[in-house]
């Protein structure tokens, strides 16, 4: 269970981003030389200069501070690392935001990668709930009040199956967004000459890039996709989290996040062992959520580009990114090793005397004398039992009409949750083994 929070984080620091800027230049100076553009001499000291260890890069935010641009200073270390002539062949017809873009898909790319295998370590998590908690009964709830007895396997299959699509989605996107960016100040690729089409074949092959149809500097769509992807993994996992937070409650306790020696769960209360990272997800998720609003808002670009967009939107991609890694090291960590409390799940199965099983009753009862009036009486009933406090099966059998249609042995039967459980533990196998596959 490799945690990958530090990575990411380390992806979008100022060195790891300027990494990625330098290994575009890197590609377009090969590809340049490769066609005969440039020198090939250059070419080799440009990349074996794109390197952040081999830039002055003490003198970064003084150059920054006089030029008021953040690719222009970095790109003036790189000429004074390339040398007096090589430095002079950097960024020949390139635009800032071609490299930037192509930059962020790079740190994209990896991200891929990254969340990929995360995402399956997690579902590996739940797919062993599912199986082994198959048959283990719990209380089904809707709108927040016990509904129909289901079990801890088969919600466990609803969340491996979310998470299935996830992986789907962020696979299926691929495609779409690794595409890379470079076309000059418009988008015209005039100042490449005849050359364009050819520098970028160039440049997408070694950095391993698709070659877009046209100019995406003003079509955001492609950031906003897989931040949007972001946002649905946040939600999912998110949810799983509220779920496990709400059953963590002393009143349900039938799941606990994991719990360790020296762990502290208030500073004043020593009792408390408090829902913590379960709160952190949450509130992560929420985060990625508002960081992919923005990057939507961003997708309004006005002609073929402006700057206004372009300030916010790389810190909102990229706090996204770092909010997604944090989410996913923390819901690998719950799922690995969340505790279930099977007994908390059977006695709360039966707080409620039987009620629960009203539309057990109702559907036998229907047979009998229709499903409107049998609902109608099994729900005043429920109601007055629920209210008195009689238990429902002393209920059931005081009334004249439930009497003349069931049997006392019929209706025990009928309140036996551990018979209406439905296809929930099928369903958790099928769900396992179907993702398995």
């Amino acid at each position: 269970m490799r945690a990958i929070d530090t990575e990411v984080r380390a992806l979008f620091s100022r060195d790891g981003r300027f990494a990625r800027w330098l290994k575009v230049e890197a590609a377009l100076a090969q590809a340049q030389a490769g066609l005969g553009i440039i020198p090939e001499k250059a070419a080799q000291e440009i990349c074996a200069a794109a390197h952040v260890e081999k830039l002055a890069l003490e003198r970064y935010d003084e150059l920054y501070a006089k030029t008021g641009h953040p690719m222009v200073s970095m790109l003036r270390l790189l000429e004074e690392a390339a040398g007096p002539d090589s430095g002079q062949y950097i960024h020949l017809g390139a635009t800032t935001q071609d490299i930037m873009d192509s930059a962020m898909v790079l740190a994209f790319q990896t991200l891929y990668g990254l969340f990929r295998d995360k995402l399956l370590s997690i579902q590996s998590s739940v797919l062993e709930l599912c199986r082994r908690y198959a048959d283990t009964p719990m209380m089904g709830r809707t709108h927040n009040i016990q509904a129909l007895p289901i079990t801890f396997g088969y919600k466990a299959a609803v969340w491996a199956d979310e998470l299935e699509r996830c992986l789907q989605r962020l696979e299926q996107s691929r495609e779409r967004v690794l595409a890379l960016q470079l076309s000059g100040a418009v988008g015209s690729m005039v100042s490449f000459g005849a050359d364009g089409d050819a520098i970028q074949a160039g440049m997408a092959r070694a950095l391993g890039l698709a070659v877009p149809a046209v100019s995406w500097h003003a079509s955001r769509d492609r950031l906003a996709e897989f931040t949007g992807e972001m946002a649905l993994i946040g939600g999912c996992l998110g949810r799983i989290a509220q779920e496990v937070y709400l059953l963590m409650g002393t009143e349900f306790g039938e799941l606990s996040e994991p719990w360790a020696e020296g762990k502290v769960g208030s500073s004043t209360m020593p009792h408390k062992i408090n829902p913590t990272s379960t709160q952190h997800m949450m509130s992560l998720a929420r985060d990625i959520r508002y960081h992919h609003a923005a990057v939507l808002e961003m997708m309004w670009v006005d002609h073929e580009r402006n700057i206004m967009h372009f300030v916010g939107e790389r810190q909102h991609v990229e706090e996204c990114c770092v909010a997604a890694g944090e989410l996913l090291d923390r819901a690998d960590g719950l799922l690995a090793g969340l505790q279930v409390n099977e007994k908390a799940m059977l006695d709360n199965l039966n707080r409620l005397g039987g009620l629960t099983q009203s539309e057990h009753v109702m559907l036998e009862l229907g047979r009998k004398i229709g499903k409107q009036r049998a609902h109608e009486l099994v729900n005043r009933i429920a109601v007055d039992a629920f209210h008195s406090g009689e238990p429902f099966e002393t209920a059931l059998l005081k009334n004249e009409t439930v009497a003349q249609a069931m049997t006392a042995e019929q209706i025990h039967a009928l309140l036996d949750p551990m018979a209406y459980l439905g296809q929930c533990p099928g369903i958790a196998r099928r769900v396992a083994d179907h993702i398995r596959r």
